[in-house]
């Protein structure tokens, strides 16, 4: 569960556009162009990748583990509700199977990294 988490925090952070970080601004257009965005969508999904970040941040803080699994899927939910909103069904669908990708990626990719660093 931690490692889906360090994807997501690495996805969005590095999707969510800001004015002076021209790689997150590529990597925003990427996503914009593969999700095929109209321009009334670019603001809202910034913003609701910005806030999801910012969530994600905050759970990183969380100290009590017992809350973690539960505070995981609030977080995810809340977010996943707000894309939904946004993006029509066709662009909500791609854009979940996307975070679930790249959530499942990464997951692997570090759990693969830690076997070979405990041999």
């Amino acid at each position: 569960m931690f490692f889906a988490l360090v994807a997501m925090v690495m996805m969005t952070m590095s999707a969510n556009a800001q004015s002076n970080d021209n790689s997150g601004k590529l990597t925003f257009d990427r996503l914009a162009s593969l999700l095929e965005l109209r321009v009334n969508q670019v603001k809202p999904v910034k913003t609701a990748m910005a806030q999801f970040e910012s969530s994600m941040q905050a759970y990183y803080q969380l100290q009590d583990a017992s809350k973690a699994a539960e505070t995981w899927e609030k977080i995810q939910a809340r977010h996943k509700t707000t894309m939904k909103k946004v993006l029509d069904k066709k662009q909500y669908d791609k854009y979940v199977k996307m975070l679930d990708l790249t959530v499942k990626n990464t997951a692997d990719r570090m759990r693969d990294q830690q076997q070979l660093a405990s041999k």
